[in-house]
């Protein structure tokens, strides 16, 4: 367990509004949903960029790369340094996933 020093008027007013552990809990919860959903909506813009740039899902992307020539050769041509997108692009697939997991952690209890 932590403890953490809080100063008395934030004590006395969350006593005005009944268990003070319960509304430390309530906003920590509360703070922690908000940031999961700002992570979320981040790396989704990131994703959002990169599927109108190459027109289509992530998943299709590294499927046709690897097993489409006509598909990678257009994209080598339209970006040669397409490599560098793929792997940002993975890591906001990720970090959407991980926040998404979290959140999900956190709506549970």
């Amino acid at each position: 367990m932590i403890t953490i020093s809080i100063e008395d008027e934030w004590i006395e007013t969350a006593q005005l509004f009944g268990n003070v552990k319960n509304i430390v809990k309530k906003a920590l919860r509360a703070y922690s949903v908000e940031q999961c959903q700002q992570r979320i909506n981040q790396a989704t813009t990131k994703i959002a960029s990169y599927v109108q740039k190459y027109d289509c899902e992530y998943e299709t992307f590294t499927q046709a790369v690897q097993t489409d020539k006509d598909f990678l050769t257009k994209i080598e041509t339209q970006d040669p340094l397409w490599e560098e997108d793929a792997m940002e692009w993975k890591y906001w697939v990720e970090e959407q996933q991980a926040w998404r997991n979290q959140l999900e952690a956190i709506l549970r209890h």
